[in-house]
């Protein structure tokens, strides 16, 4: 009768492991499963991350290119008629009557020669500033 005593403690303490064992097992694939749901999760937000930022970085540039000096300068003076100033336009008058403001204008054709080379080089000053 011991025979049969031991084989059946053997039996109990072997289920018990395989019991433990398969809730071992369970628990891990749950906890796979789990991971690779979070972090296909995680690919999809760094996804859609990318994609805002690069949407915020083509916004940027359409604003940019909105707000480019030379796209205003060219709606100016195409659109509005406008023509930019140059240096040589403007002639500074000191005067002791500060209620009356005059503008002259100087005349093209009594300009000398060298005054005239003045103006080209301030007119190419002006382009490349």
């Amino acid at each position: 009768m011991e025979k049969v005593n031991k084989k059946k403690k053997f039996d109990v303490t072997l289920a018990l492991l395989i019991l433990v064992i398969i809730a071992l097992g369970v628990m891990t694939v749950t906890c796979y499963i789990s991971q690779y749901e979070k972090n296909y999760r995680l690919k999809l937000l760094k996804n859609e991350l990318a994609i805002a930022q690069n949407e915020g970085e083509l916004l940027r540039i359409e604003y940019e290119k909105r707000t480019n000096y030379r796209n205003v300068e060219d709606y100016v003076v195409n659109n509005l008629g406008m023509t930019k100033i140059n240096s040589y336009q403007i002639e500074y008058i000191v005067s002791t009557n500060t209620n009356q403001t005059l503008l002259i204008s100087a005349e093209e054709d009594d300009a000398g020669l060298f005054s005239r080379i003045s103006r080209a080089f301030s007119v190419a000053m002006e382009y490349f500033k």
